[in-house]
């Protein structure tokens, strides 16, 4: 079971995501909520990096979150930006809001997380109004799963320099259930200053073959458009394992 982030793993975990991307998820997400006009709900929304620029374009969506630390880090930034996003506190495969969303989204690989996939998307499903749209990224993790990345054994994953000039960095180390399809993820973080901080955790993911997913998707009563690769509705991902990319893959789902 993975763990919530906390302490230092949330507070960096913007920082190493920025390094890696732009937020591009943000666009994605903006044109899907124009297709389902309504309430919304971003399912694992961290500290607000994806909501916050969401709410400023005007959307109506609110964020249900796991991590206390990630929710008081998502306040503390919205009140920044003088928003009042309204937040949910509570697991992604259980939660109930007594209301139901005209589409949820559930950005950077926050789904294969969860321990039951079937059980959240009819979760998930139970929560969308007819015609709802789910918004789901996810990646398969093709450098560990084709050794590009030492199985085993501890590795540089990020390192930056804040704004402050204190170094930040976070070691991981990894172990591949194969017959399972889960990838364990030990991580070391690390804060340089006056006070060096240290954080570890672990997270347990599970990955799914594309066309795998796209069943379970319809499987579960969601109607999918065929995905696209490495946040590029460009690269429509027919036959994801012909194609040479990073391993990141965006559905766009409708319940029915």
């Amino acid at each position: 079971m993975s763990q919530p982030y906390e302490s230092l793993e949330a507070e960096l975990h913007d920082h190493f995501w920025a390094a890696e991307d732009e937020d591009s998820e943000v666009a994605l997400m903006a044109a899907f909520l124009k297709c389902h006009p309504g309430p919304a709900l971003e399912v694992g929304s961290g500290s607000g990096r994806l909501l916050l620029p969401l709410l400023e374009m005007g959307f109506e969506i609110e964020g249900l979150e796991l991590s206390t630390d990630m929710l008081k880090l998502c306040r503390d930034h919205a009140a920044r930006r003088e928003l009042r996003p309204v937040l949910h506190h509570g697991d992604m495969t259980s939660w109930r809001p007594g209301r139901q969303y005209a589409s949820i989204l559930a950005p950077a690989f926050t789904f294969q997380l969860g321990p039951k996939p079937e059980a959240t998307l009819r979760h998930w499903h139970s929560l969308l109004e007819d015609s709802g749209g789910l918004y789901l990224t996810i990646f398969v993790p093709y450098a560990e799963l084709l050794g590009e990345l030492p199985e085993g054994e501890w590795y540089r994953d990020h390192s930056m320099t804040l704004n402050d000039g204190r170094k930040a960095w976070v070691e991981t180390r990894h172990r591949l259930d194969r017959p399972h399809r889960l990838l364990r993820r030990e991580h070391r973080y690390h804060l340089t200053g006056s006070v060096p901080r240290f954080h570890e955790s672990v997270q347990m993911l599970r990955w799914f073959e594309p066309s795998e997913m796209r069943a379970l998707l319809e499987q579960c009563g969601f109607r999918t458009t065929t995905p696209f690769a490495d946040f590029d509705p460009r690269q429509i991902a027919e036959d994801p394992n012909r194609m040479d990319f990073d391993g990141i893959l965006t559905y766009q789902a409708t319940k029915v």
